[in-house]
């Protein structure tokens, strides 16, 4: 496909003009990356990986003591297996670990006891599956010898009410649940719902597809069975970026999410600056300090993406983030995405998108630099064990969110840029990139085309890794990589979240490069890049079209042709013409005004009978024959 000339040579000129520096990077360097796999052979740490979770099944089976058998283990794995704490501490928190010529990697580890449930030690041992000794030089000779396009698995909080505004009961979940598993199996869509933390809140799976148009497909089929249940439920969906509506925040009555409140509130008290900011926004939006703690005030709603990682290598997981995560184009997608001005009630007074606000208010929803390496990382092993041992952690993933910055090691499970994953408990051993940044979103087309295009990006970014390693040198020197892909200094960063949520859709986007630009104008130097990376990434097939129907779908939404664009609720969910167009946060806070309403106010009436417009709209976009 032709480029458009004029169109480059805008973009080229912008590029020249910014200034920017290549910035120290905590990526360890491809000679780390190196000496490790000389070190300890990446087939030796898959075959122990193998044997040892192979026993620890066949373990499990009938266990029914706090032990752990480290002398079956070593007989199963064929070395030793140690314990890095004390293994006849069984109630604490600890981690496996074999060895290669005296290299130590990790196994598996546990949380302490106060996290386990009903569990025994053994059988709350979790396999770290990512393997630190697969980087660019050998990651061809894995079971991925090659770069593809990864299939994208997803996950999209939302939340109920009853019209009256009344919370859910536990019953009426239940029974949401199940209908909506009758029409999603009638639909041909994965028909998972999972309860989540708030009893108002459930989550949604998408099951993991390729490509735009099977992504757009999915997501029509989870919105049509979600107003279908809710037709035949009565309870309400509330699709945005934070639960809107006055609740009295009640949370579920599971073990673990009772734990995960002990351990937030418990953190939280160790820093005085988060007690005040918690009184700001009790304040803000008129909570009761008596009702409502940290993790009820932390309402927010996202669309989680998982993204496979070629070899389980560590290397690549720690590049993705730091780089895609961080980059000009996460901060886009999530812009394309916000849009909820409410929070309990009552319309935010500054804020056209009130998720990243909520999420300030813990200090585990603090930016993370980048996820600790138990192997790559200086004092990785001993930062991730310090988290689980002193109990500042509920899973064992969350060990590798390590942040000091505060004075005081905390796990930042919320950061607002995502985490690595090696702890998936699947029969493949499948180890993941989550992004935890994107919200969700009532328009099904706007997560399609943002889910796409994590793929295309992680499809770049997983070549580029395979050429280079972790060195940023590359990237740094292909300015237009550098400026759809490049990390963004963490105060750049920052700033840009905070004004698309003052501003969504409407935001000037800082590249790493330094140029400004409109999301529209973004997206189109994105679409032309696209062209030119993926073309050169020979093992990947997707076509000019494929490429265009992304990007040319996202410009659309962002800048019409016609110069129209959506005002009002109907039009931006169900109208054939203008639908997902326009600033959804305005839109929203444009809503609340016209019913009589003033930002900063608190007035659930209102907000209720804004949700009862997302209903009706919704009802009217996907039950309706002729949508």
């Amino acid at each position: 496909m032709k480029e458009n000339d004029e169109w480059v040579t805008i973009v080229k000129h912008r590029i020249i003009a910014g200034e920017c520096g290549l910035m120290e990077t905590p990526l360890p360097s491809n000679e780390t990356l190196l000496a490790y796999s000389s070190a300890v052979p990446w087939r030796e740490v898959e075959n122990q990986k193998r044997k040892f979770n192979q026993a620890l099944q066949q373990l499990n089976i009938g266990a029914q003591h706090d032990e752990l058998p480290l002398d079956r283990f070593s007989e199963a794995v064929g070395v030793p297996v140690t314990a890095y704490f004390d293994p006849s501490d069984t109630g604490r928190a600890n981690i496996l670990l074999a060895a290669v010529d005296g290299k130590q990697h990790v196994l598996a580890s546990a949380v302490s006891a106060r996290y386990r449930g009903q569990k025994t030690l053994l059988q709350s041992l979790v396999p770290y599956n990512f393997n630190p000794s697969v980087n660019h030089s050998n990651v061809q000779e894995t079971d991925d010898p090659v770069t593809r396009m990864r299939s994208l698995g997803a996950e999209i909080e939302l939340g109920l009410v009853n019209a009256d505004g009344a919370p859910p009961t536990e019953d009426q979940m239940q029974n949401y649940m199940r209908i909506y598993r009758e029409h999603a199996q009638r639909l041909g869509i994965s028909p998972q719902l999972d309860r989540e933390a708030g009893q108002y809140q459930i989550e949604a799976h998408i099951a993991p597809v390729i490509g735009y148009q099977k992504t757009r497909a999915a997501m029509w089929g989870i919105f049509t069975a979600l107003a279908a249940t809710s037709e035949e439920t009565g309870l309400l969906t509330t699709i945005l970026p934070a639960y809107p509506v006055l609740s009295d925040f009640r949370l579920t009555n599971d073990p673990k999410v009772q734990t995960a409140v002990d351990l937030m509130l418990e953190v939280n008290g160790y820093f005085p600056e988060y007690a005040r900011r918690l009184a700001e926004a009790q304040a803000r939006y008129h909570t009761d300090p008596t009702d409502c703690n940290y993790v009820q005030m932390f309402r927010i709603q996202g669309c989680h993406i998982h993204l496979d990682l070629a070899g389980r290598s560590e290397a690549l997981g720690l590049l993705t983030f730091y780089t895609m995560l961080r980059s000009a184009s996460a901060i886009a997608n999530a812009a394309v995405l916000k849009g909820s001005p409410f929070v309990n009630g009552t319309c935010d007074p500054e804020l056209l998108c009130t998720r990243e606000y909520l999420r300030q208010v813990t200090v585990t929803g603090r930016y993370l630099q980048l996820p600790t390496s138990p192997h790559l990382t200086p004092n990785g092993l001993e930062r991730y064990a310090a988290l689980l041992r002193f109990e500042r952690v509920n899973a064992t993933g969350r060990a590798m969110l390590y942040d000091d910055s505060l004075g005081d090691m905390v796990s930042v499970m919320h950061n607002p840029i995502g985490r690595v994953r090696p702890d998936l408990t699947t029969n493949k051993r499948i180890c993941t990139l989550e992004s935890t940044g994107m919200p969700a979103s009532i328009s099904g087309s706007r997560m399609a085309a943002v889910l796409t295009d994590f793929e295309y990006s992680h499809v770049i970014i997983e070549d580029y890794f395979r050429k280079y390693g972790c060195d940023l040198e590359p990237m740094f020197n292909d300015k237009l990589m550098w400026a759809v892909l490049g990390p963004l200094d963490q105060e750049t960063y920052i700033g840009l979240q905070n004004a698309s949520d003052r501003e969504c859709t409407d935001i000037t986007v800082t590249t790493a490069v330094g140029t400004q630009m409109t999301l529209a104008e973004f997206y189109e130097m994105k679409r032309v890049f696209m062209h030119r990376a993926l073309l050169a990434v020979e093992s990947v097939d997707i076509t000019p079209r494929d490429i265009d129907d992304v990007y040319v779908s996202l410009s659309r939404m962002l800048n019409p042709p016609s110069g129209r664009s959506a005002q009002t609720i109907h039009q931006f969910v169900a109208d054939q013409k203008l639908k997902s167009t326009g600033n959804w946060g305005r839109i929203l806070r444009n809503a609340f005004v016209e019913a009589g309403g003033v930002p900063g106010e608190h007035n659930p009436e209102i907000v209720m009978k804004i949700v009862k417009q997302l209903h009706e709209a919704l009802r009217l976009r996907y039950l309706n024959s002729q949508a």
